[in-house]
């Protein structure tokens, strides 16, 4: 992974972004960067995980739990693409405080 993605790293929400839910997902606009994105229900669940609390290997275990139906191995790919987009996108960032 990336070294923003590994799995200790935590991400948080830049706190200036504009999030809107729909019924089928959410809105997310960045008022300084322009930048707006849709994502999905599931997109939406791991958005609101990124707290800075929690390692991006604890959301892919909470996810890889909730949705047995799917292989680990395609929802690690597919989290780590997501939460790398929002990361280029501006929608997250690094944590770098420490949280025990």
């Amino acid at each position: 992974m990336e070294e923003y993605l590994k799995n200790i790293e935590r991400l948080s929400q830049k706190r200036d972004c504009i999030f809107r839910e729909e019924e089928d997902g959410a809105f997310l606009f960045d008022p300084e960067t322009g930048n707006l994105k849709f994502i999905n229900n599931m997109g939406v669940n791991i958005y609101q995980l990124c707290d800075g609390r929690m390692t991006i290997g604890d959301i892919t275990s909470l996810v890889i739990e909730n949705y047995k139906d799917i292989s680990s191995k395609q929802i690690e790919e597919d989290i780590k693409v997501f939460l790398r987009s929002l990361v280029e996108m501006e929608f997250l960032r690094r944590d770098e405080a420490q949280h025990e």
